[in-house]
């Protein structure tokens, strides 16, 4: 198994993520209810996890901002967590991969935190 190392691996990332995520009964309620688009969703996170994982620097924007008023807690915030784990760990192997699921329990800290305190 190889590390991520290109946007195609990043793709293949935020795809397999996201299957598992449309098949998950606490989260697919959520993106299905949020009208989310996801012909603009996508490349979006493509960019978002390029500039995290391998420098790519397309990303600009609030990632929290777009999250602020959905109604989700702890619970969608760990499994979302758990899920971007396995989507990684099925996939990659190595020092970005690692680093992905670093930055994945990271923002789920950070977001569900500042869900908290709104």
């Amino acid at each position: 198994m190889n590390d991520i190392l290109n946007q195609d691996d990043i793709k293949t990332l935020v795809d397999s993520f996201y299957k598992k995520v449309m098949q998950n009964e606490t989260l697919a309620p959520i993106f299905n209810a949020s009208g989310i688009h996801w012909e603009t969703h996508l490349p979006r996170m493509y960019s978002f996890w390029g500039t995290l994982l391998i420098s790519e620097m397309s990303y600009h924007g609030s990632p929290f901002s777009g999250h602020a008023n959905l109604p989700i807690d702890k619970t969608h915030f760990d499994e979302w967590v758990r899920l971007f784990i396995e989507a990684v760990s099925e996939n990659f192997e190595g020092p970005v991969a690692d680093q992905a699921k670093q930055f994945a329990k990271t923002n789920g800290h950070i977001f569900e935190s500042k869900m908290r305190m709104r």
